[in-house]
């Protein structure tokens, strides 16, 4: 990672947070997005707000020269209103990579944070695809207001939409050697995790916890996203890799 620029959102707490410093520990300029203050190991930081489609085109006109890796890891749980998390998670997301796909430089790599709620992404697929077809962000947001989401429902959509995103850009990029990826963690101890023991229902999310021998650390997420955008997983294309001791197997084989 020596020298390499890396542009990352969501970069101040949390996943974020932790994936900046490992970056930076390994030689990385960091410019990083986010609506809170400067993370500790950022070199430079810009305030940008993914709901707001103004705000994601006046922070891309303040990004200078060209990146390495595009880390898109910022989100929102599903105990805010169902508008907000499809714009952040996944409209705000799209709009951004979009914008930011001409300044990543060939061999570049995308990793996009979803989540073990986007599992059952093939089972929508259609209304997916349908949704990532639409270029306008206003529209992208009255599509999915039309379909009267709620919170949990919006959140699972929402990272479902993620993965499948990732796997376009995935075939986008391939003649310029760009790689795109996914990542779906389990509960990870963040100042979310709160947040998403309400969206999961009364005790429902420490069970889970307690079943898989406790929650991720950020710093687990981050060495995974370090991989993705590493040269160490070129061949590494298209794929989503869900990290959460072993939760999702365990349900897929009844352990």
């Amino acid at each position: 990672m020596q020298k390499k620029r890396i542009l990352l959102t969501g970069a101040s707490t949390g996943i974020g947070a932790a994936t900046a410093t490992i970056f930076a520990e390994n030689g990385a300029e960091i410019v990083s997005l986010d609506i809170k203050e400067a993370p500790e190991h950022s070199n430079k930081h810009i305030y940008c707000d993914l709901s707001n489609p103004s705000a994601i085109d006046e922070a891309i006109e303040k990004l200078e020269g060209t990146f390495d890796a595009l880390l898109n890891i910022a989100g929102v749980p599903g105990t805010v209103p169902a508008e907000t998390i499809m714009r952040v998670n996944t409209i705000g997301l799209r709009q951004l990579t979009e914008r930011v796909f001409e300044k990543l430089n060939n061999n570049a790599a995308i990793v996009n944070v979803a989540s073990i709620a986007g599992f059952n992404w093939a089972r929508r697929l259609k209304d997916h695809l349908e949704l990532l077809a639409i270029d306008d962000y206003n529209e992208a947001v009255a599509w999915c207001a039309n379909r009267d989401m709620d919170g949990n429902t919006a959140y699972h959509f929402s990272k479902e939409a993620v993965v499948v995103y990732s796997m376009q850009l995935a075939g986008r990029g391939i003649k310029r050697g760009i790689r795109a990826n996914s990542v779906s963690p389990g509960p990870v101890a963040t100042p979310l995790l709160p947040a998403f023991k309400e969206q999961a229902g009364h005790g429902q999310l420490d069970w889970v916890i307690s079943e898989i021998g406790g929650a991720a650390e950020p710093d687990d997420i981050g060495r995974a996203i370090f991989y993705l955008a590493s040269e160490q997983s070129n061949c590494v294309n298209g794929v989503d890799i869900t990290i959460d001791r072993g939760f999702s197997a365990g349900l897929a084989m009844g352990w």
